[in-house]
């Protein structure tokens, strides 16, 4: 099966970068996953949509660490002009909680389930019928009609090198050092108060705020 082995070339160094971020966010990740009793490996799944960066924005709208498109997102989190939950890494991780286990639910396995996040569950599931199973891997290596385009047929064959490379990172990048855990409170404003009034009683600055709060929108800053 040569002709299914492909490689990249110039991504090691991004994804020594993408392996340092996420210290940051990996532990709330795997919290939250853990309340939603979702496998904590599937954590590792933002590696392959956004670098763990959480400033990422691709071409076709998508944004944030799960990269979630707008239309989705709304029906797990909120997106409008003041407030996009898709940058925030905590919010979004929720949405993306709420859908893979809404996902695993309507298609019986973790394997389709990782793969609806980039081909929809209604495509996977029209996949399955196609095909007549739920293996994954009889779906992907079908030498006839391929049940996927190129990206969704190797996203699982990617979420599962992220995570072999990302689990055992201190032999694929001996030294590197991993960007200590994200420590910050989260509080409930009982009514709308302007960036100043906030950060005079908190007695920080704007520049602290804004990188715990990246999904307020540039008008609310």
């Amino acid at each position: 099966k040569e002709k299914l082995v492909r490689s990249q070339t110039g991504i090691r160094e991004k994804y020594i970068d993408a392996v340092k971020r996420s210290g940051r966010y990996l532990p709330v990740l795997e919290r939250i996953f853990r309340e939603y009793d979702l496998p904590v490996e599937i954590t590792r799944l933002p590696f392959v949509e956004s670098s763990f960066d959480y400033t990422a924005y691709s071409s076709v709208g998508a944004a944030g660490i799960w990269q979630f498109m707008p239309r989705t997102a709304r029906l797990y989190m909120k997106v409008n002009s003041a407030v996009d939950e898709r940058r925030d890494p905590v919010q979004a991780t929720i949405g993306a909680a709420k859908y893979l286990r809404n996902a695993y639910e309507s298609l019986g396995t973790w394997p389709l389930a990782i793969t609806s996040y980039n081909h929809g569950i209604y495509g996977v599931s029209k996949a399955v019928r196609k095909m007549g199973t739920k293996d994954i891997v009889s779906i992907i290596e079908s030498s006839g009609d391929r049940a996927f385009g190129f990206a969704s047929n190797n996203f699982y064959p990617e979420f599962l090198a992220a995570l072999e490379v990302h689990d055992n990172y201190h032999r694929y990048f001996p030294g590197i050092q991993i960007e200590p855990a994200l420590a910050f409170e989260q509080m409930r404003l009982g009514v709308s108060h302007s960036v100043q009034f906030i950060t005079t009683r908190l007695g920080v600055s704007r520049e602290t705020l804004k990188p715990l709060n990246y999904a307020l929108s540039k008008a609310v800053w």
